[in-house]
């Protein structure tokens, strides 16, 4: 019985996440004129976008054993611990992004590819700091919908993250990457 229940909550979002990755490799290939301008961003979009679905995905699993333990539940959604959640999701998303930036920017170097630094490092921060506050806000409205509807969280917080924080990093990054090529 409990496979049928996982199929049913399951198949429709897999589905979905097969279209969204469709969505994420479109954005990539709308990508490919900046990166003959900026190409460190080439050597940044793996690590980004495992970094954004690792920090999302995490939060979204604690979230889902903070409701499950009744730690927060959907009418006391704003208590201390999912505060304290968001706020070590945000900070680690910061933190990592500079990391990923300072680390694309000398892998470059050593495939001689490598752009102007400071450019490199503040298209990761702004993709990495924008697509986080976006996916930790879409963590928290996917979770509170998967417990008012009665579906477990882990059929559908894990999927569900993970192709959405694909596309809007995707995005993210592109956008960060316009802008600062219109600012720099």
């Amino acid at each position: 019985m409990y496979a049928k229940k996982m199929v049913k909550q399951s198949l429709p979002l897999i589905i979905f996440c097969g279209l969204g990755a469709i969505v994420a490799g479109s954005t990539l290939s709308l990508m490919a004129e900046l990166f003959y301008k900026i190409p460190g961003i080439i050597v940044v979009i793996p690590a980004i976008i495992a970094m954004r679905g690792n920090i999302s995905t995490a939060l979204g699993s604690r979230l889902g054993s903070a409701y499950h333990l009744g730690i927060i539940d959907s009418d006391d959604l704003w208590n201390d611990e999912l505060k304290q959640n968001i706020l070590g999701s945000l900070v680690l998303s910061f933190c990592v992004s500079i990391i990923i930036g300072i680390l694309a920017y000398v892998t470059s170097l050593f495939l001689g590819v490598a752009p102007d630094a400071l450019m490199l490092i503040s298209i990761v921060v702004i993709a990495g700091v924008i697509s986080g506050l976006i996916l930790t806000l879409l963590t928290i409205v996917i979770i509170y919908l998967v417990f008012k509807r009665g579906y477990d969280p882990d059929n559908i917080t894990g999927p569900a993250l993970a192709t959405f924080g694909d596309i809007i990093t995707m995005a993210c990054i592109f956008g960060s990457a316009l802008l600062i090529e219109v600012i720099l």
